[in-house]
């Protein structure tokens, strides 16, 4: 499993990003603490400049692991279930525009918070409705570019739907794409999950991310999760994909990026 670390130029204080700052230095920031990959959070990809990001990572020896777009919903309010037809085309192409992004740099494409809300559109079933649609099209874009979308479980306390591994884990079978996988969070997963690593060992073949952080969203080692049991199911199901501190940058963000390397180096 590689280690990543999340990269964002700009954010909210208390959002769980850690090295901030233009995507280059913080590229070279996360190579030099000694990550294997780093998470970028874009709000926009029209607003980066992709060359130079991969020319910096070429250069620093470290890989792209995944795409976040929760900042085009908490910036833009972009969601691919929005009541306005009009606005849930312009968030489609949002999407598309990440996954051309993520197919330049051979990474996955989160889709978390971008999915909407329930109770912005009043219905389950037509959220799922409306969310189904605006899949199947954004994963036209995936099988072109070769990338897969990676839909996350969060908790009950910031998503109405889609909470669980099994949640998830349905919905992708009645979607049936291969281009389309779970993204699994410790954070969520320490609210949500009544047996965390039988039920991530119950995901293999469906987990294609993973986010860490601890139960107090401090970066791992500064809690109580256990995440030896974690590791240990992912090994078991044979995940190769990224371990990606998505945390607090406390007491700063450099410590919070060297504490975290240093425990999950130990913890693999």
């Amino acid at each position: 499993m590689k280690l990543a670390i999340t990269v964002v130029k700009d954010a909210a204080p208390l959002a769980p990003f850690v090295l901030r700052g233009d995507y280059v230095d913080t590229i070279r920031e996360a190579a030099a603490i000694g990550y294997d990959a780093v998470e970028l959070h874009i709000a926009d990809p029209a607003e980066v400049d992709a060359d130079a990001i991969l020319s910096a990572c070429r250069e620093a020896g470290v890989s792209v692991s995944s795409i976040g777009t929760g900042l085009a919903f908490l910036r833009d309010g972009v969601t691919l279930t929005h009541p306005d037809e009009a606005k849930r085309q312009d968030a489609q192409q949002r999407i598309a525009s990440f996954i051309k992004l993520g197919g330049k740099f051979g990474c996955v494409v989160i889709i978390g918070l971008i999915k909407g809300q329930v109770r912005d559109v009043g219905d389950r079933a037509l959220f799922e409705e409306r969310f189904r649609h605006s899949l199947d099209l954004c994963l036209v874009a995936a099988e072109k570019h070769g990338v897969t979308l990676v839909m996350e479980a969060v908790n009950r306390y910031e998503s109405d739907i889609f909470n669980t591994i099994a949640e998830c884990m349905a919905f992708i079978d009645k979607v049936g794409s291969g281009r389309l996988k779970i993204h699994i969070d410790t954070f969520h997963m320490n609210t949500e999950e009544d047996r965390i690593g039988a039920n991530v060992a119950a995901a293999a073949g469906y987990v294609g991310h993973v986010h860490v952080a601890d139960s107090n969203r401090r970066f791992p080692g500064c809690g109580h999760y256990d995440f030896a049991e974690t590791i240990s199911a992912l090994k078991q199901i044979g995940y190769r994909g990224a371990l990606s501190v998505e945390c607090h940058g406390l007491p700063t963000p450099r410590a919070a990026a060297e504490g975290a390397l240093s425990f999950l180096r130990k913890a693999i």
